[in-house]
C-alpha cells in the first residue's frame, strides 16, 4: 500500500520534454519553476527519470527540478556506443534546453560517475554537484572489453508479468515494495511483441575504452565548485573503512550518512534522504 506521502509527491506531475544529443533523443521530466535554482536529478545504470518521482516535488517550491533520462535507459534513444563524455554531454545539453539557471546536479551511482564526469569537462555549467553513494576510487581502473549481451529481448503478456521480473542492481534488501512497483512499471514498454524492458542491456559493453581521466578520487579533489556527498550506511561500497577516508577527498561538512539505507539509498530510506540532501542543498552555495 502507498502511503499518503508518496501519493502525494507522485500526484504532482512532471512536464515530459526531450533534446537531441549527438543524434539521439534525450528525455527528460521538468517540473516548471521559473525563476528558481536548477536542480537536476541523474539517475543510475538500469534506472531511469521515474525514479525521482517521489522525490523531485520535495524540491519545487525552492528549485526549477528536472530529471533526465540518459541515453539507452527510459524513453531516451539507445545508442550504437556509450561514452562517459557523451552521458556527460547529455547532462550539460538538458541543463541548457531545460533553461536551468545556476544548477546544482544530483547523481546516483552511475550516473554520480556521469555527473561527476560532466562537473569535470564543463565546470562553466554547473554551481555544484550531489554525488550519492558512487564510488571514487584514488586509482584508475583498467577495465577490459565486456562481451555483447547474448540473451535476446524478453517479452511478457502483460505489464504486471515484466513487473514482477524486475530487480535492483546491484541486488540488496529492500522493504519498500509500493516503490519498487512503482519504478517497475515505467521500466517497461508495450511492443507488437509484448511488454519488453526499456533498458539497453549492452550499454557496458557498448562504452567506450578510449578515454582518459583523471583516478575518481583526484578528480573531485581538482573541483574548484562545490561537492556534497550522501551515501547509505549499509551500502556495500561504503563500509565503515571507506566512509571514513571520504573525508580526506571531500569536504567533510558536505557528506552526509542515511541511517539505514543499502546502495538504493532514496529507494530505502526517502524521506529520510529528503532530509539529507534538504539540509546538504543550502550548504553547497555558502
Amino acid at each position: 500500500m502507498q502511503p499518503d506521502w508518496f501519493k502525494q509527491y507522485i500526484s504532482v506531475k512532471p512536464k515530459q520534454h526531450s533534446c537531441q544529443v549527438e543524434g539521439a533523443t534525450i528525455a527528460y521530466q521538468h517540473w516548471k519553476n521559473p525563476g528558481k535554482p536548477g536542480l537536476l536529478f541523474v539517475h543510475g545504470h538500469a534506472a531511469h527519470a521515474h525514479w525521482w518521482d517521489f522525490i523531485a516535488p520535495a524540491f519545487i517550491s525552492d528549485y526549477d527540478v528536472v530529471a533526465i533520462d540518459n541515453s539507452g535507459s527510459g524513453d531516451s534513444d539507445h545508442r550504437e556506443e556509450y561514452s562517459a563524455a557523451l552521458f556527460a554531454q547529455e547532462i550539460v545539453s538538458c541543463i541548457k534546453a531545460a533553461g536551468l539557471n545556476s544548477c546544482i546536479v544530483v547523481g546516483h551511482s552511475f550516473g554520480g560517475t556521469m555527473t561527476r564526469i560532466a562537473a569535470h569537462l564543463y565546470p562553466d555549467q554547473l554551481k555544484s554537484i550531489v554525488i550519492i553513494d558512487s564510488a571514487l576510487p584514488a586509482k584508475k581502473s583498467s577495465r577490459e572489453p565486456i562481451p555483447m549481451p547474448k540473451v535476446r529481448p524478453r517479452f511478457y503478456e502483460s505489464l504486471e508479468q515484466g513487473k514482477r521480473r524486475f530487480r535492483l542492481r546491484p541486488p540488496q534488501p529492500c522493504d519498500n515494495k509500493f516503490i519498487l512497483d512503482y519504478i517497475a512499471g515505467y521500466s517497461l514498454q508495450e511492443t507488437p511483441k509484448g511488454f519488453k524492458f526499456k533498458l539497453d542491456g549492452a550499454v557496458f559493453a557498448k562504452m567506450s575504452l578510449a578515454e582518459e581521466f583523471p583516478a575518481a578520487a583526484d578528480m573531485v579533489r581538482g573541483m574548484q565548485i562545490p561537492v556534497g556527498f550522501i551515501y547509505g550506511e549499509k551500502s556495500r561500497f561504503f563500509p565503515p573503512a571507506i566512509a571514513d577516508g571520504l573525508g580526506s577527498i571531500l569536504d567533510s561538512t558536505l557528506i552526509r550518512a542515511v541511517p539505514h539505507a543499502y546502495h538504493h539509498v532514496f529507494v530505502d530510506q526517502p524521506l529520510a534522504f529528503i532530509e539529507a540532501l534538504k539540509d546538504l542543498l543550502p550548504q553547497l552555495s555558502r
